[in-house]
């Protein structure tokens, strides 16, 4: 082989290490990763928020029955001086009623209070422990995904790694002129700037070559470039 056909080995051998540097980069189960991670910070905020409001409603809970209790105790006192002949002055039992009657009201009203916090409390649990379970299987989905993208990119790694050492045996057969030269049109150009003839077609711009430009170019011994698209041209049977 030409230094010119190594050159168009070594093209290919580039593309492919390109081709396996963007999967690298652009990996699908990477993408699957970064949503239900996403997924997983929206499920940890709406627990964190759940925990708080119950942690909330629970101390409110707290506070009334505590409320209701001390409210219990005063009917109980009042009651036994009002019905046990503790009392005997007329306004003082009219006032005891009256201070009685709005303690009873008050206490059924914190009890209808304290019923729908302990519904409200319950409903936060069950949320709570529907996001922990959804969590949890994402997690354990994310934890699988992250496997199976670990083995995807060693998969890559080690080809291109591979690839690497092809390139590096390739490198040898090209003379360095020519090599900087090529890497020089790939940074300016970027692309294939190797085309190989196919009949008398260009392999880059798939414009016919004239004679002279292939007659040249057959014995893959030179630098010969397409008139039109400018790439370096490699003969091939």
């Amino acid at each position: 082989m030409t230094e010119i056909q190594f050159l168009l080995k070594l093209q290919e051998l580039d593309i492919e290490c390109l081709a396996l540097e963007t999967a690298l980069k652009e990996l699908s189960v990477q993408k699957e990763i970064d949503k239900l991670e996403e997924n997983l910070r929206t499920l940890h905020d709406r627990l964190d928020r759940a925990c708080l409001e119950l942690n909330r409603v629970r101390k409110e809970q707290k506070h009334e029955e505590w409320e209701i209790k001390d409210i219990t105790m005063a009917i109980d006192s009042i009651s036994r001086k009002l019905y046990g002949g503790e009392v005997t002055n007329p306004r003082e039992i009219e006032n005891m009623r009256y201070r009685l009657d709005t303690l009873e009201t008050t206490k059924r009203k914190l009890e209808d209070d304290v019923i729908g916090l302990m519904e409200k409390s319950e409903a936060l649990e069950s949320e709570i422990a529907r996001v922990n379970l959804e969590s949890t299987q994402k997690e354990t989905e994310v934890s699988k995904l992250r496997d199976k993208r670990d083995l995807e990119i060693a998969d890559i790694s080690a080809k291109l790694t591979g690839m690497t050492e092809a390139r590096g045996k390739l490198q040898v057969q090209i003379s360095d002129s020519l090599l900087k030269k090529y890497e020089q049109l790939s940074k300016d150009r970027g692309g294939h700037v190797v085309a190989p003839i196919r009949g008398n077609i260009c392999g880059g711009c798939y414009v016919a070559l004239p004679s002279s430009i292939i007659i040249l170019a057959k014995p893959n011994n030179r630098v010969v470039r397409c008139e039109n698209c400018g790439r370096i041209l490699c003969w091939q049977e």
